[in-house]
């Protein structure tokens, strides 16, 4: 009984086994939101209707470049929390939050987009 530990008449499975709970509810709960993101990222993109040309508008186009990078990278720690996850045992759940930070600093950039400068 290496992998399980009795107490009080239960068997229970230690953490070491059950690696995969946290990043499988993590990564549900983010293919969920970076479509959500991604919209409004599109829709962000109005924004620079009114611009000239890649010139004007630099700081809208600045912001909406921020987004753009924030959700790659949202994207590329979804995919990398798996084996990061897999072979750390410490620091598991900060892990899982790091495409959170990523989400968070896109919606951040959409949002604080000033108008036509």
């Amino acid at each position: 009984m290496s992998e399980s530990a009795r107490t009080s008449g239960r068997t229970t499975v230690s953490a070491r086994g059950q690696w995969w709970n946290a990043v499988t509810v993590s990564t549900a709960v983010y293919l969920i939101l970076l479509p959500l993101a991604a919209a409004v990222r599109g829709a962000a993109e109005m924004m620079t209707d009114s611009c000239d040309g890649p010139a004007s508008c630099p700081s809208t186009r600045a912001h909406l470049a921020v987004a753009d990078y924030g959700l790659v990278a949202m994207l590329a720690l979804i995919v990398l929390q798996w084996p990061v996850v897999r072979l750390v045992r410490r620091g598991r759940v900060l892990v899982t939050l790091l495409p959170a930070a990523a989400l968070l600093v896109a919606v951040v950039a959409m949002f604080t987009i000033e108008g036509n400068t």
